[in-house]
């Protein structure tokens, strides 16, 4: 018989696929086949820690969004809620066990998953990475989501550092449907999702089963008033005078640059769009296992989503020199209209006697477009005959895996055979980024055309910063070998033991071999012992090398053009940059397992020592560089970086996971304790290049900002207690999450007399900026938060379950930013806040949408 067997049939085994029995939710006894391929056992019966998640769980409390799923239900994953990062305000970068997204492999069905495109550049967690798109995977398509926790790349290959997340697909008989609503009780991000899957039986034991969904967000909001000053002011003999760009300048709280214009009266402030972005999602998968004979099986997945956004950026108001007044006499917010598409497709052959051998030979073929495009845009610099849409860049990420397995267990007496296993893989990657419509990019030659500076040069580009332009293309590929094999056994009937080692070679950078080994031991009364040390490899993402355009952000309060430049590009090279290495890891981890009675527990620390990890540096902003890159031919940007091997880290940690079930009052309760801590310290940071040094700039290549990025943007600790009651037709569940302190740079090169109309009433560090300087950096702590999500499920008839319920029930919201005042703006410095107008910041774990209420109807038939 066939190695792979079908879900519904339970006396044949599951495969190292990833096709076993669905479980429904984070049950002890499900059966993982997560980090062996050896076949499957329960989650506590591993030599690593492996968390189970059923669908039903996932689509707890009426979430729709898999990567929001994954992080209320796995206690070591987290994500931030990025703002103005473009794409990446869909493409939600996550982190298990602390480290980036791009240390973390996604598999689907036991396959690897292609990644982005799309390298994140913006100002926030995540910088300079690439992840997964969860987007394009319906929640509704799985049977569960495996989330192994611990190093993994001798099994897996690279990217799996800090774990794996296998998400598999359902493949059982029958059809469903369900339809989901909600909003916040704020009055917007209001959202649905309307999913059906269906599945019809092949043969005896084959399954094909099809899944679409839909999904549509509106939208949230949680921005204020912009009281900067709007319109030029007038000096005393009449003429135009620069606006003032400080908090209150444009209502009086606070000085204005000449006299206000009787506007300022009756604008509507509300300009800015402070939360989530609008998207429709579409998403289609595909699960397939059919027999081809009586020993042989085929299978297949894969699909197609395509997600449309509509992102909105800062407003550029009417006194800006980015403003054609005749065109946008009141201002104008650009926007960039995303289109994101995603294409998989899987098959393969196995079966269970070739010559002995249980075997796997299949394909699998991916790929990730982004098509970006500014609207209600200008390039100032061609006047009013500036076009208002411009087509920003593009770019594309294909990715073919092959992989062929062999399994074989020999007897050596005794009734624990030596299981074996070996195989081969073959993978060609290839990036491609695309240049975007000459118009937003080149200079129109028109000067300004009003207003104080009229007459002088206007800023090139369009808004909110220039299209990617001919030289910014890039076309790279690789491809990668590599042989593997592994070994397990049980010995004395108490004690497993695992190896594994893979050897890779990369044709951009050459040969690694990594290793594993991992054992657990039965102690007595249900209490076991495991560990595992393993090595690991992260090869750079072909984006990583090749990404090469301009970016608007926020720096020290003002908005600024920044070059993120390919490392083999003439700036980056004139500014220090090299070529990237892969980075290495070492993982140790040892735990402890209890089951009894109900109870399972597992206790599990980790240590996490990561070299030469990928990052873009610190944003070089200085008047010597520009120059310097000017008198080389490189310049028409005002600030410039790129990706580098910049840290070495050691992140240690500890995850508690328990799970309780029992009967109660005719009924069921279950409840699940899952907990994380984990800290990251850095053992290597890198000075400042050579050629910068040579022109007197002291900023390091990974500064304070960036350092916070990797060690306290994301929360250290993070508890979940779910508890779930099921009687007779009624089921009603309760999340608590508490997500710890996280901390980032809020401002920057600060005065004493600024910092203290700033700080009070805030948690802050003072970081000095020199040694002979008096200023500071102020670094902000966000305070820990308790969550509560709820549900109520009603079966009303047979096939129809209705639910409803509130996710973060008692609305609470994130510590705000440090505010702009009054006294901080006579100080002469605004806060945090953007003058006011964004009272949270994007790293909270959670957002700041504060409550959703939701309902949902669900059919199976």
């Amino acid at each position: 018989m066939a190695a792979a067997q079908n879900a519904n049939v339970p006396s044949r085994q599951p495969d190292v696929t990833g096709d076993a029995e669905p479980a429904t939710g984070n049950e002890a006894d499900a059966i993982i086949v997560t980090g062996s391929r050896f076949g499957g056992r329960t989650s506590t019966q591993s030599a690593t820690p492996v968390d189970s998640i059923g669908r039903d769980q996932l689509q707890q409390s009426g979430r729709v969004d898999l990567v929001q799923q994954l992080k209320v239900e796995v206690p070591s994953f987290n994500t931030p809620r990025p703002l103005g990062s473009g794409v990446g305000d869909y493409l939600v970068p996550p982190s298990l066990r602390g480290l980036g997204p791009g240390e973390v492999l996604v598999l689907v069905n036991g396959k690897r998953r292609h990644t982005s495109s799309d390298l994140n550049a913006s100002n926030g967690i995540g910088r300079g990475d690439i992840s997964v798109d969860f987007n394009a995977i319906p929640s509704f398509a799985l049977s569960r989501a495996e989330v192994l926790r611990d190093g993994a790349s001798a099994q897996y290959g690279s990217d799996a550092i800090s774990g794996v997340i296998n998400l598999i697909l359902d493949r059982s008989v029958g059809t469903r449907a369900q339809v989901t609503g909600g909003m916040t009780t704020a009055g917007d991000g209001a959202y649905g999702e309307a999913s059906v899957s269906s599945g019809i039986r092949l043969g005896t034991d084959g399954a094909f089963r099809l899944t679409a969904s839909f999904q549509q967000n509106g939208g949230s909001d949680r921005s204020r008033p912009d009281t900067r000053q709007q319109y030029f002011g007038t000096n005393a003999a009449g003429r135009p005078t620069t606006i003032s760009g400080n908090f209150g300048s444009g209502v009086g709280l606070t000085p204005s640059n000449g006299t206000l214009d009787p506007r300022e009266a009756s604008i509507d402030r509300r300009v800015f769009r402070f939360g989530d972005q609008p998207s429709t999602n579409v998403q289609l998968f595909y699960n397939l296992v059919a027999p081809a004979s009586d020993t042989v099986e085929v299978y297949g997945f894969g699909g197609y989503n395509q997600l449309n956004g509509d992102i909105e950026y800062f407003f550029r108001r009417a006194g800006q020199d980015e403003t054609i007044r005749a065109l946008n006499p009141d201002g104008y917010r650009p926007r960039l209209d995303s289109r994101m598409e995603n294409l998989s497709v899987a098959m393969g052959l196995r079966g269970d006697d070739l010559a002995g051998f249980g075997w796997d030979l299949s394909t699998v073929y991916g790929l990730n477009t982004q098509d970006l495009f500014y609207d209600n845009s200008v390039n100032v610099s061609y006047g009013t005959a500036t076009p208002r849409r411009f087509y920003r860049l593009g770019s594309d990420f294909y990715q073919w895996t092959s992989n062929l397995d062999v399994t074989r267990e020999v007897p050596l007496g005794g009734d624990a055979p030596l299981k074996l296993a070996a195989g081969m893989e073959y993978r060609e990657e290839t990036y491609r980024l695309f240049s975007g419509d000459p118009a937003g990019y080149l200079n129109g030659g028109v000067p300004i055309l009003d207003g104080p500076n009229a007459g002088r040069p206007a800023i090139v580009g369009a808004q909110p910063g220039p299209s990617a332009g001919l030289d910014d293309r890039a076309a790279t590929g690789r491809h990668s070998w590599a042989v593997y094999g592994d070994a397990e056994r049980t010995l004395f009937g108490r004690l497993l033991l695992q190896a594994t080692v893979r050897h890779e070679n990369y044709s951009d950078f050459g040969d690694t071999t990594n290793f594993k080994v991992a054992g657990r031991l039965d102690l007595f009364g249900g209490l076991a012992a495991r560990a595992s040390y393993n090595s690991g490899f992260r090869a750079p993402a072909l984006a990583q090398s090749g990404y090469n355009a301009s970016n608007t952000l926020i720096l020290k309060g003002q908005q600024a053009i920044v070059r993120v430049a390919a490392v083999d590009s003439p700036a980056a090279r004139l500014a220090g940059a090299t070529d990237l290495k892969p980075e290495t890891s070492r993982n140790v981890s040892a735990g402890l397992v209890f089951e009894r009675s109900g109870l399972t527990a597992t206790l599990d620390a980790y240590s996490i020592a990561v070299r030469d990890r990928i990052a873009i540096s610190s944003t070089f902003q200085d008047a010597r560089l520009t120059a310097f890159l000017a008198a080389n031919g490189q310049g028409n940007f005002s600030a410039l970086s790129y990706l580098t091997n910049a840290v070495d880290t050691t992140t240690r940690g500890v995850d508690l996971v328990m799970h309780y079930r029992t009967r109660l009052a005719d009924g069921t309760f279950s409840g699940t304790l899952a907990g994380n801590y984990n800290k990251t310290r850095f053992d290597r940071i890198a000075g400042t290049p050579a050629p910068l040094a040579a022109l007197g700039i002291t900023t390091p290549l990974f500064d304070l900002t960036q350092q916070l990025r990797f060690s306290d943007s994301l929360p250290r600790t993070k508890v979940t207690i779910d508890l779930n009651y099921a009687r007779g037709d009624l089921s009603v569940s309760l999340t608590n999450t508490r997500y710890g302190e996280v901390s980032t740079v809020a401002l920057t090169n600060r005065t004493p007399a600024q910092v203290a109309a700033l700080v009070p009433g805030y948690d802050v560090t003072l970081v000095p900026v020199s040694a002979t300087s008096r200023n500071a950096d102020i670094v902000q702590r966000f305070g820990a938060r308790l969550l509560t999500d709820f549900e109520l499920s009603w079966q009303a008839m047979a096939g129809l379950r209705l639910s409803a319920g509130a996710q973060n029930l008692f609305d609470v919201y994130p510590e705000a930013n440090i505010a702009s005042t009054v006294a901080s703006v006579a100080a002469g410095t605004n806060g945090a806040d953007n003058a006011g107008t964004q009272p949270y910041n994007a790293i909270s774990p959670f957002g700041f949408n504060g409550r959703t209420v939701f309902v949902r109807a669900g059919i199976n038939l």
